[in-house]
């Protein structure tokens, strides 16, 4: 068993800010709301990843900045840094509010290059990974905003990075170097967080697959990192595609999967950057409530999904009717991966949620589409390409801090939305404990959802594990600092637009090793004497270390309020 002992005020932190400690005052009440506070998630205190390579030519003499979005509830130290590119800086957090900073491409990036000059063959690139630390848990957002395009991601701290990998990429659009002798790859980026970190990278793809380091699928290529290192691959020709490629290392690695400019589908204009951190293998379930993020604005078509098995011999279900069969003998289209729309007959505007799970743990990333389609349809809406990773039932959360990717007085987004994945009540309605916060005054003020944000939501037509859910949209009435929460575990997904501008990402992630059995919680012990506390232990359960998750976070809070 893992112990951990000192002379200490103990408050464990890191499944999503939940609740306070403050709140718990008795013995029972800790141990009780322990499990819950300890466990891997987008909370932490450091962070590593990249930014694969942008399209800056539309946007040259602008002010284009990679933009790192901060919160939370502390008044704390975070520092943002890229050791190889001489970056650094740091700020004190507002508690309950947002600070940013932005980083400029050739900081931010492991290179920079244009989009007729070649790609730049597969390398690592020494010191280049962007490091955010924090004295108290943070909660972290990247977006990368250039002039005329952008996305971003969630960030995933140090505590939930993982060993195994599958990337979700997009092949690159012939039309970009039949039209304009364009060259926008499919990149991605490996950083590593410890040194003396093997990597090794088998390419996915499809037939036309092949990398700017001359692999072809199947082939595998082997680094060492040290921390901070970025191991940069780029896909070389039309149609290239990283999709399904498998990273494996020996110490836990940030993986980040982009393309410099994306056509969703293929020949669906206009292309936007998208971007996405890929989450560790660990982490994926058998069951996900998939958004219809085309209800608002409405969109002419539903998203695209492409799914990947973990294991060999996968059966796919969409709305529990087998439709799919992945044997997962290779990362290559169609064996160990594929792509669909997320619902198969293509009628304008009958597009709705849907549930697609499998018989062994998948995962699943949609793609949102460019707007050309919409607008053949007779439907121009605000929108552009992004990439959003999907979240599993099992690793649903039951209240989570979030923010819109703005700071007061700087470049926001003109539409900011919230969609909701829940459990309905036994009316197949929004529940009265579904709950929103916004802050007013520096504090949060809850309101029921059903209140503040009134109407029928679209029901999943398939019930998981004989329970009802609903997906409901909101448009943020403004940016800044938000919570949401509820008796029942939910999902969440922000996704905003501005003028050729997009982003898309889960809102919170929840990111419990699901290949482990470990249903004990951890057993804490402490020593009161007159409100002095001492000789506090932490004893994670249970004691085989082959079932044992592991706490991913503890906090060594000075200022406890709890006596």
């Amino acid at each position: 068993m893992k112990i951990l002992k000192g002379i200490i005020f103990l408050i464990a932190i890191a499944l999503a800010f939940n609740q306070a400690y403050s709140q718990f005052t008795t013995d029972e009440e800790i141990k009780e709301n322990l499990p819950k506070m300890l466990g891997a998630n987008n909370v932490g205190k450091e962070f590593w990843f990249t930014i694969p390579i942008c399209f800056e030519d539309e946007s040259f003499g602008f002010a284009n900045f990679i933009k790192i979005f901060v919160t939370s509830p502390y008044r704390t130290r975070v520092t943002v840094e890229v050791p190889g590119k001489s970056y650094f800086s740091s700020k004190m957090s507002i508690p309950n509010d947002v600070i940013s900073f932005d980083i400029t491409p050739t900081q931010g990036q492991p290179y920079v290059k244009g989009g007729r000059d070649p790609e730049v063959p597969d390398q690592v690139w020494i010191g280049a990974g962007i490091h955010i630390y924090a004295d108290d848990p943070i909660v972290v957002y990247c977006i990368v905003r250039y002039h005329w395009t952008s996305d971003g991601f969630l960030a995933i701290p140090v505590s939930s990075l993982g060993k195994e990998y599958i990337v979700a990429g997009h092949p690159v659009d012939p039309m970009f170097r039949a039209n304009w002798n364009y060259k926008l790859p499919n990149t991605c980026g490996i950083v590593a967080a410890y040194d003396q970190t093997k990597v090794r990278f088998t390419l996915g793809g499809n037939s036309l697959t092949r990398t700017a380091g001359g692999l072809r699928p199947g082939q595998t290529v082997e680094k060492i990192l040290n921390k901070g290192d970025v191991f940069m691959v780029s896909t070389e020709g039309d149609a290239s595609d990283l999709t399904g490629s498998r990273v494996v290392a020996t110490k836990p690695v940030a993986v980040v999967t982009g393309n410099m400019c994306n056509n969703i589908p293929v020949g669906n204009q206009w292309c936007d950057y998208t971007v996405e951190m890929d989450l560790p293998t660990f982490t994926w379930g058998t069951d996900y409530h998939i958004p219809d993020v085309g209800i608002k604005p409405l969109r002419a078509f539903p998203s695209l999904l492409r799914i990947f098995a973990k294991e060999k011999n996968t059966t796919l279900y969409r709305d529990g009717r087998e439709f799919a069969y992945l044997k997962g003998l290779n990362g290559m289209e169609g064996n160990g991966w594929l792509e669909t729309r997320m619902n198969p007959q293509m009628v304008k505007f009958q597009h709705y949620p849907v549930v697609i799970s499998g018989d062994k743990p998948i995962g699943v990333t949609l793609y949102n589409p460019g707007v050309q389609e919409d607008q053949y349809a007779g439907n121009y809406v605000n929108s552009d390409p992004f990439v959003m990773v999907m979240t599993p039932l099992q690793q649903y959360q039951k209240e989570i801090t979030f923010c819109t990717p703005c700071t007061f007085g700087g470049d926001c987004f003109s539409e900011n939305y919230l969609g909701i994945v829940y459990q309905t009540n036994e009316l197949g309605m929004c529940p009265d404990d579904l709950e929103f916060a916004e802050v007013k005054s520096g504090q949060f003020v809850w309101k029921k959802v059903n209140v503040k944000f009134p109407g029928v939501d679209p029901l999943y037509g398939y019930d998981v594990n004989g329970k009802k859910y609903a997906f409901k949209v909101v448009l943020l009435p403004q940016s800044g600092v938000f919570k949401l929460r509820s008796k029942t575990p939910f999902a969440a997904y922000s996704y905003g637009f501005s003028d050729y501008d997009s982003y898309g990402y889960p809102t919170s992630a929840a990111l419990a090793d699901l290949e482990k059995p470990d249903t004990l919680p951890p057993d804490p012990k402490w020593r009161d004497s007159c409100g002095v506390i001492s000789f506090a232990t932490v004893t994670d359960m249970p004691d085989d270390p082959t079932i044992r998750s592991n706490m991913a976070m503890i906090v060594l809070h000075p200022y406890p309020e709890s006596y």
